[in-house]
């Protein structure tokens, strides 16, 4: 246990901390380390345990904004239209439930979602930390603005909030879900993605599953997604299991990444042409409303 009030839970609170595994972070980090597809699994910082409500954090990590910034990801880039696809397919999972107005996409990368989301009508724009991605969005013309929530030029308020894989990067969970709240219309909804710690897959692959990585500082399951969503004036109106879609050869570069260096190969040009739609029901896929 850790006993001290420097390290308390992001959830909850709590401050019985229970220390699950000593990190094995490199002797120095660079805004390598925290690409969207790096593919150095089960590298993480310490993950502590909380005791009260079961989330699994990184709270002696320093803070990791400065990384971020700085981030370029030249493989995300070359998976744009794979990942269009699936950011199509998250946005029409709630058509049902909205399928227009404002749209915010918070961690908006290159602008990807921003981009799908405009195709099937929505008023979309977001905001992205990393000025590489950033600038990437502008060059293609899309409404991306640099930084994180708050954002003097983000002005509320949106009917649909995205927050796709994004949660588990940062130590003020309950801050961000609040700041989306802040930002939703009466009706609106949030749309959160981030992986599941209590997974099958998760479970399987122990210490080695394929989000333990650097820049993975939260791990959520069913019920602290659940709870972080109460306690930020949200309720859960419907859970799932999203699927993804990415390119043949990349997702076979990342299977081959467990074995030896020696039995890697990492060039799979005719397999970057086929994209697969594939779930390895590890991640959540949560539709929120105003509590």
């Amino acid at each position: 246990m850790t006993g001290t009030k420097e390290i308390s839970c992001w959830i909850c609170a709590g401050t019985d901390l229970r220390l699950l595994r000593k990190g094995n972070l490199p002797a120095s980090l660079s805004a390598d380390a925290f690409r969207i597809s790096d593919a150095h699994y089960g590298c993480t910082a310490d993950l502590y345990r909380c005791e009260d409500c079961g989330f699994i954090e990184c709270p002696t990590l320093p803070d990791v904004l400065p990384f971020y910034e700085n981030m370029d990801d030249s493989d995300y880039e070359a998976t744009r239209e794979p990942r269009r696809l699936q950011a199509a397919r998250l946005l029409r999972s709630v058509e049902r439930i909205k399928s227009s107005g404002r749209l915010l996409d918070v961690g908006a990368g290159s602008g990807i979602l921003v981009d799908a989301a405009r195709q099937l009508g929505f008023a979309a724009e977001g905001i992205e930390p990393s000025y590489p991605l950033w600038r990437a969005a502008l060059d293609r013309g899309l409404p991306v603005r640099h930084g994180v929530l708050p954002h003097a030029d983000v002005q509320g308020p949106f009917d649909l909030v995205t927050v796709v894989d994004v949660i588990e990067h940062v130590d003020d969970p309950l801050g961000l879900l609040g700041r989306v709240r802040e930002l939703m219309t009466e009706d609106g909804v949030a749309l959160i993605v981030t992986p599941d710690v209590r997974s099958v897959a998760a479970r399987v692959m122990g210490r080695y599953w394929w989000h333990y990585r650097i820049a993975h500082i939260g791990y959520f399951d069913r019920d602290t997604l659940t709870d972080a969503a109460r306690r930020s004036g949200l309720r859960v109106v419907e859970m799932r299991r999203p699927s993804w879609y990415l390119p043949v050869s990349y997702l076979l570069e990342r299977l081959l990444s467990y074995l030896p260096r020696a039995l890697q190969v990492t060039s799979w040009p005719f397999l970057s042409r086929w994209t697969v739609r594939f779930n390895l029901f590890d991640s959540l896929m949560v539709v929120c409303r105003k509590a």
